[in-house]
């Protein structure tokens, strides 16, 4: 497809309480006109807010598409809510573009997953195909990048890849004092990141899904397809926010560019790894040294929290 043409991959619009980002991500799809669109919502809980927004949403297509509902009658949480529509959407379609109701694409962004999904359907390695660009890394003369990072505002993936997801982590685990983690995050304090993130989730304490679906990936080595520009603009930042919450986080609201084809592919299926060192150091925040004063304190607390 091209920047224009109706979008012919299926969509999943994950809605929550917020009427204005959900007006605007609609707009987005208005002009990109999937031929299907699924919709997701949490159950209300009482709250009026969402009962207007899946109103306002369903009212607003106003383009030839099939539309599929899932709107929960009882409040279950991101953690639950989301991941469980995730899996009905993907039962019912091969492959997605996922759009949750703060995350605004650029118009080229169907047409950059659309392209990704067809050209890697039948490459396991490849799991995910992202929409935002946060390090502002760009490789020359490629359209795109593979990173060990894949960042879920605005994404694309096969059924395929997801059939690996467990919301539960239960292998982490197993793996969490494994060789195997060492392996698979080479990075500086890296692995140390992961145990800290991921046992929280494991334990229950974090209600979110996407942890878990970033922990599948690790576990199966998968890659991510990052577009060379920033393609969705994350419009959710405040104190309204599940998670979140800051306004001033340089990620919010981040501006948006074309990426149009002729695409200029990669010539190997292989992390960049400078632009997962950015990864870590710019969006997670880790040391780049562990010869740095805050190398040496998150080397000292990770010892003592093994």
């Amino acid at each position: 497809m091209s920047v224009g043409s109706p979008c012919h991959i299926p969509v999943l619009f994950l809605i929550h309480r917020r009427l204005g980002p959900a007006t605007r991500v609609m707009a987005a799809l208005k002009l990109a006109q999937p031929e299907v669109l699924l919709i997701a919502a949490d159950g209300p809980g009482g709250d009026e807010k969402c009962e207007k927004v899946r109103e306002r949403v369903v009212n607003s297509i106003d383009w030839p598409c099939q539309v599929e509902t899932r709107f929960l009658d009882e409040q279950q949480g991101c953690r639950r809510a989301v991941s469980s529509a995730l899996d009905w959407a993907f039962g019912l379609h091969e492959q997605l573009i996922i759009l949750e109701d703060d995350c605004v694409p650029h118009p080229s962004f169907f047409a950059f997953c659309a392209a990704m999904l067809d050209r890697f359907k039948d490459e396991p390695e490849v799991m995910q195909i992202c929409g935002c660009n946060l390090t502002g890394m760009r490789p020359a003369e490629q359209s795109y990048f593979f990173s060990r990072f894949g960042p879920i505002w605005g994404w694309a993936s096969w059924r395929r890849a997801w059939q690996d997801y467990d919301v539960e982590m239960k292998a982490w685990s197993e793996l969490r004092n494994s060789a195997q983690l060492g392996q698979l995050c080479p990075e500086p304090f890296e692995a140390g990141w992961r145990r800290e993130v991921l046992d929280a989730v494991y334990r229950g304490e974090v209600d979110t899904w996407d942890y878990q679906w970033a922990f599948a990936k690790l576990r199966c080595g998968g890659l991510n397809i990052v577009p060379a520009v920033n393609l969705v603009s994350n419009i959710g930042f405040g104190p309204d926010a599940t998670h979140t919450m800051n306004s001033a986080d340089p990620r919010a609201d981040m501006a948006t560019q074309e990426l149009s084809a002729p695409w200029q592919h990669a010539h190997k299926i292989m992390a960049w790894q400078e632009s997962d060192r950015a990864y870590l150091t710019q969006v997670v925040g880790l040391p780049d040294s562990v010869w740095s004063f805050k190398g040496l304190r998150r080397c000292l607390r990770i010892f003592f929290n093994r």
